[in-house]
């Protein structure tokens, strides 16, 4: 018995070395907590799914970009009311790989707090960021946050409506109710990273539910007036 309790200490101590190799180092340990953090965040869906919209304060959320792909981390302050106005602060912060810190994104939202989304709003086939700053009876107005090639996101302006997305003439178009027979239709092309308004039209429905009436009350030097009135009809979404 002995014998046999000399002969496995080699073996213990072998095992014991191979352990200690093997153990993560403390930036290993620091990445992985960080990630299994993310991980264990809710996403958005399901935040806004289990607590609603217009929030006074947004419960924390991740909010994803595609399967090894960053992904923002959602929150909030508190909204604060005064006599005057209801203001709070939203941030977005883009985590990379062990959760490293790639970029913090901050907005000031008025009233309450909505979840964001991520949409392909420029067509280029990458997820862009919409945030919601304010909510009326209807539209909403969003900060938009185009994704570039870095993979980092660059404030174009906001835009508003209850309907936004890629027209059929292939421009950005914001849809906003401003009667319950009438709608308001924004067109607009990304010039040097940020929104440019190319065309407003407005348009009126019948009683049965059928285009009226199309106007274009607003259209950018250069344009012809007349495609917008056939794009809106098949879009407010």
């Amino acid at each position: 018995m002995k014998f046999q309790l000399l002969a496995a200490l080699p073996l213990l101590a072998l095992v014991a070395c191979n352990q200690q190799v093997e153990a993560p180092s403390e930036e290993d340990a620091a990445r992985l907590a960080a990630t299994e953090r993310l991980m264990g965040l809710e996403t958005c869906a399901d935040a806004e799914r289990d607590y609603g919209s217009q929030l006074t304060q947004l419960t924390p959320c991740r909010l994803e970009l595609g399967t090894g792909k960053p992904s923002f981390v959602i929150s909030s302050d508190t909204i604060i009311a005064s006599d005057t106005e209801s203001l709070g602060t939203f941030r977005a912060e883009l985590a990379g790989e062990g959760g490293a810190s790639l970029q913090l994104i901050e907005e000031k939202v008025e009233v309450a707090f909505s979840y964001p989304t991520l949409e392909d709003i420029d067509g280029d086939l990458q997820p862009d960021l919409l945030i919601p700053l304010y909510t009326a009876m209807v539209n909403t107005n969003y900060a938009l946050w185009l994704q570039g090639s870095d993979g980092l996101f660059t404030r174009a302006g906001e835009i508003a409506g209850y309907s936004i997305g890629m027209a059929p003439n292939g421009m950005i178009a914001a849809t906003g109710r401003s009667s319950a027979a009438e709608w308001e239709t924004q067109f607009y092309q990304i010039t040097g990273g940020k929104l440019d308004e190319v065309a407003v039209v407005v348009n009126r429905l019948n009683e049965d539910g059928s285009t009226e009436e199309c106007r274009v009350i607003r259209v950018a030097e250069g344009f012809n007036p007349a495609p917008f009135c056939e794009a809106s009809a098949s879009y407010p979404g």
